[in-house]
């Protein structure tokens, strides 16, 4: 597990409050390890959080966590990939997603193209991308597009929005 360091979880919070907060929104935290970022978002009023991690001992973290804090979340102990395809099967929708994968081996990229074909992230949701600095962060996966980079030290965060489906034309109606 590499927790998010302190600075880049402000940072990341400082950011998301300038772009309407997690105030009401159902949070998908991928990667989830302790769960810091999904956290945070319930204590600044998101309604729901699902932590993910396959690892035991994360998910114990976790529980851990939200017990001492009395907040409330949903932990699956299992691997993105299969997290996502369960989410989906059950209809779940996110307003904020944060991925914190391992550093170096393309989980960015894959997470993003999973959840775009997932269609897990309503349209103007945001997702934060916790990765590498330096590593290449695409310009956009699917129908999310990068709003933003920012690097604090070794690491780099990207903000992805996704796009707003076509709207029907309802002239002339």
């Amino acid at each position: 597990m590499r927790p998010t360091a302190d600075r880049v979880k402000e940072a990341v919070f400082s950011i998301l409050e300038s772009r309407d907060g997690c105030e009401g929104c159902a949070v998908l935290d991928l990667f989830a390890g302790a769960g810091a970022l999904g956290l945070e978002a319930l204590s600044r009023g998101a309604r729901s959080a699902v932590f993910v991690d396959p690892a035991r001992p994360a998910r114990d973290a976790i529980e851990a966590n939200l017990a001492a804090t009395g907040l409330a979340g949903e932990v699956l102990t299992m691997p993105a990939a299969r997290a996502l395809d369960v989410l989906a099967a059950s209809g779940r929708r996110f307003d904020r997603v944060f991925l914190d994968p391992p550093y170096g081996e393309g989980w960015v990229a894959r997470t993003l193209q999973a959840l775009d074909e997932a269609d897990l992230v309503v349209a103007g949701g945001w997702i934060v991308a916790e990765h590498e600095r330096g590593a290449p962060a695409a310009a956009t996966v699917g129908r999310f597009s990068q709003e933003l980079t920012r690097r604090y030290g070794h690491t780099q965060i990207t903000l992805y929005r996704a796009g707003h489906p076509r709207a029907n034309d309802d002239a002339g109606t």
